[in-house]
Protein backbone atom coordinates (compact mmCIF):
# COMPACT_ATOMS: atom_id res chain seq x y z
CA UNK A 1 0.00 0.00 0.00
CA UNK A 2 3.11 2.53 0.82
CA UNK A 3 4.21 2.07 -2.35
CA UNK A 4 1.06 2.13 -4.36
CA UNK A 5 0.89 5.79 -2.08
CA UNK A 6 4.56 6.78 -3.41
CA UNK A 7 3.92 5.75 -7.14
CA UNK A 8 0.75 8.06 -6.85
CA UNK A 9 2.16 10.80 -4.98
CA UNK A 10 4.99 10.57 -8.28
CA UNK A 11 2.74 10.21 -10.72
CA UNK A 12 0.82 13.48 -9.48
CA UNK A 13 4.02 15.20 -8.84
CA UNK A 14 5.19 14.61 -12.24
CA UNK A 15 2.52 16.83 -14.31
CA UNK A 16 4.14 19.73 -16.31
CA UNK A 17 4.69 22.51 -14.26
CA UNK A 18 4.08 25.19 -16.71
CA UNK A 19 0.75 23.23 -17.52
CA UNK A 20 -2.49 25.57 -16.80
CA UNK A 21 -5.40 25.22 -14.26
CA UNK A 22 -8.16 23.50 -16.00
CA UNK A 23 -11.20 24.66 -16.56
CA UNK A 24 -13.58 23.30 -13.67
CA UNK A 25 -16.47 24.87 -11.39
CA UNK A 26 -14.79 26.81 -8.32
CA UNK A 27 -17.55 28.58 -6.34
CA UNK A 28 -16.76 31.78 -4.58
CA UNK A 29 -16.68 29.86 -0.75
CA UNK A 30 -14.32 27.72 -2.15
CA UNK A 31 -11.63 30.31 -2.85
CA UNK A 32 -12.00 31.92 1.02
CA UNK A 33 -8.59 32.06 2.57
CA UNK A 34 -9.24 29.09 5.04
CA UNK A 35 -11.45 27.58 2.43
CA UNK A 36 -9.07 24.31 3.10
CA UNK A 37 -9.82 20.44 2.56
CA UNK A 38 -8.22 17.18 3.43
CA UNK A 39 -6.15 17.99 6.34
CA UNK A 40 -3.81 15.70 7.23
CA UNK A 41 -0.23 14.55 8.66
CA UNK A 42 -0.37 16.74 11.81
CA UNK A 43 2.97 17.90 13.33
CA UNK A 44 3.97 19.45 16.55
CA UNK A 45 6.20 22.31 15.52
CA UNK A 46 6.73 23.59 19.15
CA UNK A 47 5.42 27.13 20.64
CA UNK A 48 1.72 26.04 20.44
CA UNK A 49 1.50 25.20 16.62
CA UNK A 50 1.02 22.45 14.42
CA UNK A 51 2.20 21.87 10.94
CA UNK A 52 0.43 19.55 8.31
CA UNK A 53 -1.14 19.28 4.73
CA UNK A 54 -4.11 20.56 3.35
CA UNK A 55 -5.11 21.01 -0.31
CA UNK A 56 -6.90 24.69 -1.35
CA UNK A 57 -8.40 25.28 -5.01
CA UNK A 58 -5.98 27.93 -5.53
CA UNK A 59 -2.65 26.22 -4.39
CA UNK A 60 -3.40 22.33 -3.85
CA UNK A 61 -1.83 20.32 -1.57
CA UNK A 62 0.80 22.38 0.80
CA UNK A 63 1.89 23.02 3.92
CA UNK A 64 -0.24 24.84 6.28
CA UNK A 65 0.24 26.35 9.95
CA UNK A 66 -2.02 26.35 12.92
CA UNK A 67 -2.47 27.45 16.51
CA UNK A 68 -5.61 26.53 16.88
CA UNK A 69 -7.50 29.03 15.90
CA UNK A 70 -8.68 30.59 12.84
CA UNK A 71 -6.56 33.80 13.20
CA UNK A 72 -3.52 31.79 14.09
CA UNK A 73 -4.17 29.53 10.70
CA UNK A 74 -2.23 29.89 7.37
CA UNK A 75 -0.72 28.59 3.86
CA UNK A 76 3.17 27.93 5.51
CA UNK A 77 4.51 28.13 2.19
CA UNK A 78 3.34 27.52 -1.65
CA UNK A 79 5.81 25.31 -2.45
CA UNK A 80 5.17 24.60 -6.21
CA UNK A 81 3.31 28.10 -6.72
CA UNK A 82 0.12 27.05 -8.34
CA UNK A 83 -3.05 25.07 -8.28
CA UNK A 84 -0.62 21.61 -9.10
CA UNK A 85 0.34 21.82 -5.24
CA UNK A 86 4.04 20.25 -3.78
CA UNK A 87 1.98 17.31 -2.43
CA UNK A 88 3.61 17.33 1.52
CA UNK A 89 2.90 13.75 3.10
CA UNK A 90 4.77 12.26 6.24
CA UNK A 91 5.26 14.70 8.22
CA UNK A 92 7.49 14.57 11.32
CA UNK A 93 8.97 16.46 14.05
CA UNK A 94 12.38 16.59 14.65
CA UNK A 95 15.09 19.37 16.12
CA UNK A 96 12.94 22.49 16.17
CA UNK A 97 11.68 21.53 12.47
CA UNK A 98 8.91 19.76 10.72
CA UNK A 99 10.12 17.30 8.01
CA UNK A 100 8.05 16.26 5.09
CA UNK A 101 8.25 14.76 1.58
CA UNK A 102 6.91 17.20 -1.24
CA UNK A 103 8.38 18.89 -4.55
CA UNK A 104 8.88 22.36 -6.05
CA UNK A 105 7.84 21.19 -9.37
CA UNK A 106 11.79 21.51 -10.50
CA UNK A 107 12.92 18.77 -8.30
CA UNK A 108 10.39 15.66 -8.02
CA UNK A 109 9.55 14.27 -4.78
CA UNK A 110 12.48 14.83 -2.37
CA UNK A 111 13.17 15.86 1.72
CA UNK A 112 12.29 19.48 2.72
CA UNK A 113 12.10 20.59 6.32
CA UNK A 114 10.24 24.07 7.89
CA UNK A 115 10.52 26.17 11.07
CA UNK A 116 7.03 27.32 10.63
CA UNK A 117 7.95 30.01 8.49
CA UNK A 118 7.85 30.79 4.59
CA UNK A 119 11.67 31.75 5.00
CA UNK A 120 12.28 28.91 6.71
CA UNK A 121 11.06 26.07 4.41
CA UNK A 122 13.61 24.53 2.38
CA UNK A 123 14.36 21.76 0.67
CA UNK A 124 17.16 19.73 2.47
CA UNK A 125 18.50 18.34 -0.20
CA UNK A 126 18.10 17.27 -3.67
CA UNK A 127 19.21 13.12 -3.80
CA UNK A 128 17.71 12.07 -7.20
CA UNK A 129 17.84 15.77 -9.52
CA UNK A 130 15.28 15.91 -12.06
CA UNK A 131 11.57 15.57 -12.26
CA UNK A 132 11.49 12.10 -10.76
CA UNK A 133 12.68 12.66 -7.13
CA UNK A 134 14.28 10.23 -4.57
CA UNK A 135 10.70 9.85 -2.95
CA UNK A 136 11.95 9.79 1.01
CA UNK A 137 9.48 8.19 3.15
CA UNK A 138 9.43 6.23 6.68
CA UNK A 139 10.66 9.23 8.21
CA UNK A 140 11.84 8.31 11.14
CA UNK A 141 13.69 9.69 14.74
CA UNK A 142 16.37 7.75 15.68
CA UNK A 143 19.22 8.97 18.35
CA UNK A 144 20.69 12.13 16.62
CA UNK A 145 19.52 11.77 13.16
CA UNK A 146 16.40 11.45 11.17
CA UNK A 147 16.17 8.54 9.41
CA UNK A 148 13.83 7.64 5.89
CA UNK A 149 13.80 5.62 3.25
CA UNK A 150 15.28 6.80 -0.36
CA UNK A 151 16.12 6.50 -4.13
CA UNK A 152 18.99 8.19 -5.04
CA UNK A 153 18.13 6.61 -8.83
CA UNK A 154 21.63 4.27 -8.86
CA UNK A 155 21.02 2.36 -5.43
CA UNK A 156 17.49 1.52 -5.39
CA UNK A 157 15.25 2.56 -1.79
CA UNK A 158 17.88 2.57 0.89
CA UNK A 159 17.83 3.75 4.67
CA UNK A 160 19.28 7.18 4.99
CA UNK A 161 19.73 9.93 7.66
CA UNK A 162 20.31 13.67 7.96
CA UNK A 163 20.95 15.93 10.45
CA UNK A 164 19.21 18.72 8.37
CA UNK A 165 21.22 19.57 5.49
CA UNK A 166 22.65 18.51 2.99
CA UNK A 167 26.45 18.03 3.83
CA UNK A 168 24.91 15.85 7.35
CA UNK A 169 22.65 13.81 4.94
CA UNK A 170 24.60 10.12 4.09
CA UNK A 171 23.22 6.38 2.71
CA UNK A 172 23.21 3.81 5.89
CA UNK A 173 22.26 0.66 4.00
CA UNK A 174 24.03 -0.57 1.16
CA UNK A 175 21.60 -3.57 0.45
CA UNK A 176 22.82 -5.02 -2.72
CA UNK A 177 19.89 -5.34 -4.90
CA UNK A 178 21.04 -2.87 -7.09
CA UNK A 179 18.62 0.06 -8.38
CA UNK A 180 15.63 -2.47 -7.12
CA UNK A 181 15.98 -2.54 -3.94
CA UNK A 182 13.24 -1.89 -1.44
CA UNK A 183 13.81 -1.19 2.28
CA UNK A 184 10.92 -0.39 4.69
CA UNK A 185 9.07 -0.78 8.15
CA UNK A 186 12.05 1.63 10.13
CA UNK A 187 11.42 0.57 13.97
CA UNK A 188 13.33 1.91 17.13
CA UNK A 189 14.01 -0.54 19.62
CA UNK A 190 15.91 0.85 21.97
CA UNK A 191 19.95 1.50 20.61
CA UNK A 192 18.73 -0.36 17.56
CA UNK A 193 16.73 0.67 14.31
CA UNK A 194 15.39 -2.70 12.51
CA UNK A 195 14.03 -2.58 9.02
CA UNK A 196 13.02 -4.78 6.83
CA UNK A 197 14.67 -5.33 2.92
CA UNK A 198 15.53 -7.44 -0.14
CA UNK A 199 18.53 -8.89 -1.02
CA UNK A 200 20.07 -10.74 -4.27
CA UNK A 201 20.35 -13.86 -2.46
CA UNK A 202 17.03 -13.90 -0.05
CA UNK A 203 13.92 -12.63 -0.02
CA UNK A 204 12.41 -9.63 1.84
CA UNK A 205 14.32 -10.45 5.59
CA UNK A 206 14.91 -8.57 8.96
CA UNK A 207 17.78 -6.14 9.04
CA UNK A 208 19.25 -4.08 11.70
CA UNK A 209 21.67 -1.00 12.12
CA UNK A 210 23.42 1.19 14.59
CA UNK A 211 23.10 4.09 12.24
CA UNK A 212 26.23 3.32 10.63
CA UNK A 213 27.11 1.32 7.45
CA UNK A 214 29.37 -1.05 8.68
CA UNK A 215 27.25 -2.23 11.22
CA UNK A 216 24.18 -2.38 9.28
CA UNK A 217 23.17 -6.19 8.71
CA UNK A 218 20.73 -9.00 8.02
CA UNK A 219 19.71 -10.73 11.37
CA UNK A 220 18.46 -13.42 10.06
CA UNK A 221 17.32 -14.98 6.84
CA UNK A 222 14.44 -16.36 8.48
CA UNK A 223 12.68 -18.52 5.29
CA UNK A 224 16.14 -19.69 3.39
CA UNK A 225 16.25 -18.80 0.05
CA UNK A 226 14.77 -15.95 -2.17
CA UNK A 227 10.83 -16.37 -0.75
CA UNK A 228 9.84 -13.87 1.33
CA UNK A 229 9.39 -14.09 5.50
CA UNK A 230 6.42 -11.72 4.87
CA UNK A 231 7.64 -10.09 7.97
CA UNK A 232 4.86 -7.36 9.47
CA UNK A 233 3.64 -5.74 12.50
CA UNK A 234 7.24 -4.74 13.63
CA UNK A 235 6.44 -3.62 17.49
CA UNK A 236 9.45 -2.81 20.34
CA UNK A 237 9.68 -4.14 24.03
CA UNK A 238 12.38 -2.33 25.33
CA UNK A 239 15.58 -3.21 23.54
CA UNK A 240 13.98 -6.35 21.48
CA UNK A 241 11.60 -6.43 18.39
CA UNK A 242 8.47 -8.29 17.95
CA UNK A 243 6.73 -8.99 14.60
CA UNK A 244 4.81 -11.47 12.16
CA UNK A 245 6.53 -13.70 9.56
CA UNK A 246 6.27 -17.44 8.25
CA UNK A 247 9.43 -19.68 7.85
CA UNK A 248 8.30 -21.68 5.36
CA UNK A 249 7.39 -24.57 7.85
CA UNK A 250 5.13 -22.68 10.15
CA UNK A 251 2.50 -20.11 8.95
CA UNK A 252 2.51 -16.74 9.74
CA UNK A 253 3.34 -16.62 13.62
CA UNK A 254 4.35 -14.27 16.05
CA UNK A 255 8.54 -14.05 16.02
CA UNK A 256 11.16 -11.64 18.69
CA UNK A 257 14.44 -10.79 17.98
CA UNK A 258 17.27 -8.96 19.90
CA UNK A 259 19.45 -7.91 16.89
CA UNK A 260 21.19 -11.31 16.66
CA UNK A 261 21.00 -14.33 14.64
CA UNK A 262 20.75 -17.07 17.41
CA UNK A 263 18.19 -14.49 19.14
CA UNK A 264 15.67 -14.54 16.32
CA UNK A 265 13.09 -17.01 17.32
CA UNK A 266 9.65 -18.26 16.73
CA UNK A 267 7.72 -16.74 19.79
CA UNK A 268 5.07 -19.79 19.69
CA UNK A 269 3.46 -21.66 17.25
CA UNK A 270 0.05 -21.01 18.37
CA UNK A 271 -1.43 -22.50 15.25
CA UNK A 272 0.57 -25.43 14.67
CA UNK A 273 1.09 -26.46 11.30
CA UNK A 274 1.49 -24.38 8.09
CA UNK A 275 -2.18 -22.67 9.26
CA UNK A 276 -1.47 -19.32 10.50
CA UNK A 277 -2.96 -17.64 13.57
CA UNK A 278 -1.84 -14.13 11.89
CA UNK A 279 -1.00 -12.23 14.68
CA UNK A 280 -2.00 -8.79 14.64
CA UNK A 281 -2.74 -5.61 16.55
CA UNK A 282 0.51 -5.60 18.85
CA UNK A 283 0.81 -3.35 21.74
CA UNK A 284 2.63 -2.98 24.16
CA UNK A 285 1.94 -2.42 28.51
CA UNK A 286 4.75 -2.73 30.44
CA UNK A 287 7.15 -5.77 29.72
CA UNK A 288 4.66 -7.43 27.74
CA UNK A 289 3.22 -8.14 24.28
CA UNK A 290 -0.46 -7.63 23.60
CA UNK A 291 -1.70 -9.12 20.37
CA UNK A 292 -4.93 -10.90 18.60
CA UNK A 293 -4.78 -14.07 17.02
CA UNK A 294 -6.48 -17.00 15.97
CA UNK A 295 -5.23 -20.48 16.99
CA UNK A 296 -7.66 -22.27 14.86
CA UNK A 297 -9.77 -22.99 18.15
CA UNK A 298 -11.19 -20.06 19.69
CA UNK A 299 -11.32 -16.99 16.63
CA UNK A 300 -9.12 -14.09 16.58
CA UNK A 301 -8.62 -13.00 20.64
CA UNK A 302 -6.63 -11.69 22.73
CA UNK A 303 -3.40 -12.95 23.83
CA UNK A 304 -0.47 -12.24 26.02
CA UNK A 305 3.12 -12.92 25.71
CA UNK A 306 6.21 -12.14 27.82
CA UNK A 307 8.65 -13.35 24.61
CA UNK A 308 8.64 -17.18 25.74
CA UNK A 309 6.37 -19.78 24.55
CA UNK A 310 5.45 -20.71 27.79
CA UNK A 311 4.64 -17.30 28.98
CA UNK A 312 2.55 -16.79 25.76
CA UNK A 313 -1.76 -17.55 26.48
CA UNK A 314 -4.87 -16.53 25.96
CA UNK A 315 -6.25 -13.47 28.16
CA UNK A 316 -9.66 -14.32 27.67
CA UNK A 317 -12.08 -15.90 25.22
CA UNK A 318 -14.54 -12.70 24.95
CA UNK A 319 -16.47 -14.57 22.14
CA UNK A 320 -16.51 -18.35 23.17
CA UNK A 321 -16.19 -20.83 20.34
CA UNK A 322 -14.37 -20.05 16.97
CA UNK A 323 -16.01 -17.01 15.88
CA UNK A 324 -13.41 -14.64 17.61
CA UNK A 325 -14.22 -11.00 18.92
CA UNK A 326 -11.21 -8.66 18.30
CA UNK A 327 -11.88 -6.31 15.48
CA UNK A 328 -9.45 -3.20 15.18
CA UNK A 329 -6.40 -2.04 16.95
CA UNK A 330 -5.48 -2.27 20.32
CA UNK A 331 -4.71 1.17 22.26
CA UNK A 332 -2.90 1.46 25.80
CA UNK A 333 -4.06 4.13 28.67
CA UNK A 334 -3.45 4.00 32.18
CA UNK A 335 -2.34 0.57 32.39
CA UNK A 336 -4.98 -1.05 30.50
CA UNK A 337 -5.56 -1.92 27.21
CA UNK A 338 -8.56 -0.93 25.24
CA UNK A 339 -10.37 -2.35 22.02
CA UNK A 340 -13.28 -3.01 19.83
CA UNK A 341 -14.60 -6.33 20.56
CA UNK A 342 -17.69 -8.66 20.40
CA UNK A 343 -19.27 -11.00 22.94
CA UNK A 344 -21.73 -12.36 20.39
CA UNK A 345 -24.54 -10.76 22.05
CA UNK A 346 -23.66 -7.47 21.95
CA UNK A 347 -21.83 -5.83 18.27
CA UNK A 348 -18.69 -4.72 18.34
CA UNK A 349 -18.09 -2.42 20.94
CA UNK A 350 -15.44 -0.67 23.35
CA UNK A 351 -13.89 -3.24 25.50
CA UNK A 352 -11.25 -2.77 28.48
CA UNK A 353 -8.32 -5.18 29.86
CA UNK A 354 -5.39 -5.15 32.31
CA UNK A 355 -4.05 -8.59 31.17
CA UNK A 356 -6.49 -10.76 32.92
CA UNK A 357 -9.68 -12.52 32.11
CA UNK A 358 -11.66 -11.01 34.61
CA UNK A 359 -10.12 -7.80 34.01
CA UNK A 360 -11.07 -7.74 30.75
CA UNK A 361 -14.82 -6.49 30.29
CA UNK A 362 -17.12 -4.23 27.80
CA UNK A 363 -17.08 -0.41 28.82
CA UNK A 364 -19.74 0.92 27.36
CA UNK A 365 -22.14 -0.60 24.73
CA UNK A 366 -21.98 2.34 22.61
CA UNK A 367 -24.59 1.36 19.94
CA UNK A 368 -27.09 -0.65 21.92
CA UNK A 369 -28.10 -4.20 21.08
CA UNK A 370 -26.98 -6.03 18.18
CA UNK A 371 -25.86 -3.25 16.06
CA UNK A 372 -22.04 -2.17 15.96
CA UNK A 373 -20.31 0.73 17.93
CA UNK A 374 -17.30 0.02 15.86
CA UNK A 375 -14.60 1.90 17.61
CA UNK A 376 -11.18 2.70 15.80
CA UNK A 377 -9.12 5.33 15.34
CA UNK A 378 -7.97 5.28 18.70
CA UNK A 379 -5.79 8.11 20.06
CA UNK A 380 -4.70 8.73 23.57
CA UNK A 381 -4.41 12.12 24.99
CA UNK A 382 -3.78 12.71 28.59
CA UNK A 383 -5.90 10.73 30.66
CA UNK A 384 -8.56 10.34 28.22
CA UNK A 385 -9.05 8.13 25.17
CA UNK A 386 -10.03 8.90 21.41
CA UNK A 387 -12.18 7.56 18.55
CA UNK A 388 -13.73 7.60 16.13
CA UNK A 389 -17.16 5.32 16.50
CA UNK A 390 -21.30 4.58 15.53
CA UNK A 391 -23.78 5.71 17.90
CA UNK A 392 -26.20 3.95 16.47
CA UNK A 393 -30.19 4.70 16.50
CA UNK A 394 -29.28 6.59 13.31
CA UNK A 395 -26.53 8.38 13.91
CA UNK A 396 -23.60 7.61 12.38
CA UNK A 397 -19.70 7.47 13.20
CA UNK A 398 -18.57 10.77 14.84
CA UNK A 399 -16.05 11.46 17.20
CA UNK A 400 -16.15 10.01 20.63
CA UNK A 401 -14.12 10.09 24.37
CA UNK A 402 -13.63 7.93 26.99
CA UNK A 403 -12.11 8.09 30.34
CA UNK A 404 -12.13 3.85 30.60
CA UNK A 405 -15.79 4.27 32.31
CA UNK A 406 -19.15 4.46 31.35
CA UNK A 407 -20.24 7.25 32.51
CA UNK A 408 -16.99 9.06 31.41
CA UNK A 409 -17.40 7.68 27.48
CA UNK A 410 -19.85 9.98 25.50
CA UNK A 411 -19.98 11.49 21.98
CA UNK A 412 -18.33 14.52 21.56
CA UNK A 413 -20.52 16.03 18.63
CA UNK A 414 -22.46 14.88 15.59
CA UNK A 415 -21.02 16.50 13.11
CA UNK A 416 -22.22 15.11 10.18
CA UNK A 417 -25.89 15.21 11.22
CA UNK A 418 -28.28 12.27 10.80
CA UNK A 419 -26.77 8.89 9.98
CA UNK A 420 -23.85 10.91 7.68
CA UNK A 421 -21.05 9.64 8.96
CA UNK A 422 -18.15 12.03 10.13
CA UNK A 423 -15.40 9.60 9.78
CA UNK A 424 -12.89 11.44 12.75
CA UNK A 425 -9.13 10.88 12.59
CA UNK A 426 -5.60 11.68 13.21
CA UNK A 427 -6.27 12.99 17.01
CA UNK A 428 -3.96 15.04 18.26
CA UNK A 429 -3.13 17.53 21.72
CA UNK A 430 -2.55 20.96 21.08
CA UNK A 431 -1.95 22.91 23.93
CA UNK A 432 -5.39 22.31 25.84
CA UNK A 433 -7.31 21.53 22.64
CA UNK A 434 -7.62 18.41 20.36
CA UNK A 435 -7.44 18.83 16.71
CA UNK A 436 -8.47 16.24 14.42
CA UNK A 437 -9.99 15.29 10.77
CA UNK A 438 -13.73 15.03 9.66
CA UNK A 439 -16.24 15.28 7.33
CA UNK A 440 -18.36 18.63 7.63
CA UNK A 441 -21.87 16.97 6.50
CA UNK A 442 -20.98 17.76 2.49
CA UNK A 443 -18.49 15.40 1.89
CA UNK A 444 -15.15 17.43 2.91
CA UNK A 445 -12.73 16.59 4.93
CA UNK A 446 -12.03 19.76 7.54
CA UNK A 447 -9.96 20.74 10.76
CA UNK A 448 -11.80 20.45 13.90
CA UNK A 449 -10.82 21.70 17.19
CA UNK A 450 -11.98 20.36 20.62
CA UNK A 451 -11.65 22.70 23.73
CA UNK A 452 -13.27 21.84 26.86
CA UNK A 453 -15.89 23.86 27.61
CA UNK A 454 -18.26 23.26 30.98
CA UNK A 455 -19.19 19.63 31.61
CA UNK A 456 -19.28 18.58 27.72
CA UNK A 457 -16.54 20.75 25.96
CA UNK A 458 -17.36 22.49 22.72
CA UNK A 459 -16.04 21.20 18.73
CA UNK A 460 -15.28 24.32 16.34
CA UNK A 461 -14.38 24.51 12.77
CA UNK A 462 -10.95 25.32 12.00
CA UNK A 463 -11.53 27.07 8.69
CA UNK A 464 -14.17 29.03 6.79
CA UNK A 465 -17.06 26.69 6.42
CA UNK A 466 -18.63 25.33 3.18
CA UNK A 467 -22.03 24.17 1.89
CA UNK A 468 -21.45 22.48 -0.72
CA UNK A 469 -18.37 19.96 -1.24
CA UNK A 470 -15.23 20.33 -3.17
CA UNK A 471 -14.29 18.42 -6.16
Amino acid sequence: MRAICLAVLALLAALPAAAQDPEREVLPEQRQRLAFIAPSGLAPLGSGKMVFSAFHVTTGQELWVTDGSNAGTTLLKDIRPGFRGSFPAGQVAFKGHVYTTATDGASGLELWRTDGTAAGTAQVIDLRPGEEGAMPNELTVFRDALYFVADDGQTGFQVWKTTGDAKGTTRVSAVDAGPRALTRQLTVAGPRLFFTATTRTQGHELWVTDGTPEHTRLVKDIRPGLEDAGIQNLTAVGNDIYFTAHDGEHGAELWKSDGTEHGTQLVKDLRPGAAPSRPTHLAVLGRTLYFSADDGVHGIELWKTDGTAKGTALVKDIRPGPSGSVSSAIAVMGGKLYFAATDGVSGAELWRSDGTAAGTVRVKDIAPGAENGSPARFAVIGTRLWFAANGGGGRGVEPWTSDGTPAGTRAVADLAAGERHAMPLGFRALGDAVLFVADDGHGNDRLWSYRKDGKDGRVTLIGDPLKARLR
